[in-house]
């Protein structure tokens, strides 16, 4: 499977889906016009980020979140709903609100949700720094991996907190695989010997393609709260209880859980989605450490990789780490006497 440079940064999408109130643009165009949706599809998305929450560790992540059954819980960047989904299946007869400044894919979760009965969430579109909601109105407040592509993350977990209830659960959870991070990968990983020909060359490019400007969107993030500081959010607004927690995923096309329909759209993605990438360098869009004549190498040699992949199962994964920190809001203001 093939890790490109924004899949660590797929499901935060700026305020959200690579939009924002404020901050800069990406090649050229301001963050609150720009649509996730244009690098990377609603539908690869989602897969992606199913991986990360399967049915088996449900008790466990909601343990790390802070979320039980009966909560009225608040999604943060909820993108596609897949994340949101998870939780309200976990918390009826509570509810999952999930919230997302791009209409596209609030429009698709909110599609999901009138197919399924009893599916206790609903959506609606919303801006990170300025949640639509009163004080104290939600039991929880989460946001998976949307904290860490905005460029005012303080200001954005501070409207979670006022949204929390006194004595609730706020959380936010970012993955930390990717440029910088922690990232496991299957065949893409491994030179010696070279798994097929070209292979060496092949990861060599693509680390260059990281290692450039072309592994992030210009804008988006913050320069006064890095990914490795996101956590301390929770600690910088008073919250109590801090805890910090992580768990690992793997995607791989040949898992005999993955079924024969959905193994075939995994691999095709996998190879689509670097494709995307590199076609939308080559259109001009951002920038990149490679020349046009190297980009074009990494979607020759990208092909013979997936055709490779074909007849070598269990060689084509990637893996990584999710990191969740959740706080209580105390059940007073600091200051104030009982």
């Amino acid at each position: 499977m093939w890790k490109t440079p924004w899949r660590r940064r797929s499901a935060g999408r700026g305020s959200w889906v690579g939009r924002s109130t404020t901050g800069g643009g990406h090649g050229g165009v301001p963050l609150s016009q720009f649509s996730w949706a244009s690098i990377q599809s609603v539908e690869v998305l989602e897969r992606s980020r199913a991986a990360r929450f399967r049915p088996e560790l449900r008790d466990v992540l909601l343990g790390y979140f802070g979320i039980r059954r009966g909560m009225q819980v608040l999604d943060v960047g909820c993108g596609p709903g897949t994340f949101t989904e998870y939780l309200a299946a976990a918390v009826a007869p509570g509810e999952v609100t999930g919230l997302d400044l791009d209409e596209e894919f609030v429009a698709y979760a909110q599609a999901k949700a009138a197919t399924r009965e009893g599916a206790h969430a609903r959506y609606v579109v919303g801006d990170a720094y300025a949640l639509p909601f009163e004080e104290a109105s939600f039991d929880a407040v989460t946001s998976y991996t949307g904290i860490g592509v905005l460029t005012e993350p303080l200001k954005a977990v501070a409207e979670m907190v006022r949204v929390c209830r006194p004595g609730g659960s706020v959380s936010i959870a970012e993955g930390v695989s990717g440029p910088g991070g922690i990232t496991f990968y299957g065949v893409d990983g491994t030179e010696r010997p070279e798994p097929f020909p070209g292979a060496r060359r092949l990861a060599e490019l693509v680390r260059r393609l990281r290692s450039g400007r072309g592994d992030a969107i210009p804008g988006i993030g913050s320069a006064a709260w890095p990914r490795q500081a996101l956590w301390a959010l929770l600690a910088s607004l008073g919250l109590e209880e801090l805890q910090l927690n992580a768990w690992g995923h793997v995607i791989a096309p040949d898992d005999h859980r993955v079924g024969a329909d959905l193994r075939g759209q995994l691999r095709a993605e996998s190879f689509d989605e670097l494709r995307q990438w590199v076609s939308w360098l080559l259109g001009g869009h951002g920038s990149s450490a490679l020349s046009q004549e190297e980009l074009q190498e990494i979607l020759a040699l990208g092909e013979r990789r997936r055709l490779w992949a074909e007849d070598h199962p269990l060689w084509d994964w990637d893996g990584g780490l999710s990191i969740v920190a959740s706080a209580r809001k105390p059940d007073r203001p600091r200051g104030t006497l009982s």
